[in-house]
């Protein structure tokens, strides 16, 4: 009987000892993908110059002295944008393409700085005997350092760079045909930009000189593998008759 009573003890702890020994005594720590996801889904200001982690824009515009352009561009990580801008045309042949490359140093809800290179896109010369009408195929790319503020559905900034571009020679003159000789040029330019609208759409204009570039762009930004929630067409900051609660 005695045998029994101090064989219990024993008994009842040997399962303690067991759970103690498996037990973790180091504390969890947070993956690293949960911190990628949490930066992901923080809010940043919808410019008119990165794109979302995830998210496919379309973009179609207007101006000089492009005419028009079509624009396809995929944001990562939400610090890089990759894409390409074409336009075609009656009197090409083929369709002229320009990359699309942008990177952004810091972006929050209110303000997003990064530099952006693209290239100007120009109609093919007028074959005439005019010597004052460039007779060779023009071309600019850019790269601009920019700085975008805004809230609620307005975004507006400057940007500030150089532009390389194929220009007439001053110090040659045209031929007997009105030919012109062209060289590469660096210069300093800049500009500004006004974008209106939400995370999905928005209307934005922008002006650069030294070497003209207006326009007005439709982009329309479509969600693939964004960490975001869905939503935002509806323009934030604004209240309408239907978001009001009822009186009553």
């Amino acid at each position: 009987m005695s045998r029994s009573v101090e064989a219990s003890p024993s008994a009842s702890a040997s399962p303690s000892v067991e759970a103690s020994s498996t037990a973790d005594p180091r504390p969890s720590r947070p993956r690293r993908n949960g911190r990628l996801t949490h930066y992901l889904e923080r809010p940043v200001r919808p410019g008119p110059h990165h794109v979302d982690h995830g998210v496919l824009q379309a973009a179609v515009a207007g101006g000089w002295p492009h005419l028009y352009r079509l624009e396809l561009s995929l944001g990562l990580l939400d610090h890089l944008t990759l894409g390409a801008t074409a336009h075609w045309l009656p009197q090409e042949r083929a369709p002229r393409i320009s990359p699309v490359v942008a990177v952004a140093f810091f972006r929050n809800h209110l303000f997003e700085t990064g530099v952006r290179y693209f290239g100007s896109l120009y109609p093919p010369p007028v074959q005439d005997f005019d010597p004052t009408t460039p007779s060779f195929q023009r071309s600019a790319q850019w790269l601009l350092a920019h700085g975008s503020f805004g809230q609620a559905w307005v975004t507006g900034g400057f940007d500030a760079g150089v532009v390389r571009a194929r220009d007439r020679d001053p110090g040659q003159d045209p031929d007997a045909r009105g030919n012109n000789p062209s060289i590469i040029r660096w210069r300093f330019g800049g500009g500004l930009h006004l974008r209106v609208g939400t995370r999905r759409w928005g209307f934005t204009a922008q002006v650069l000189v030294p070497h003209l570039l207006a326009e007005l762009r439709l982009d329309l930004r479509f969600g693939l593998f964004e960490r975001r929630a869905k939503g935002g067409w509806r323009p934030s900051g604004i209240a309408e008759d239907w978001d009001r609660p009822a009186p009553w």
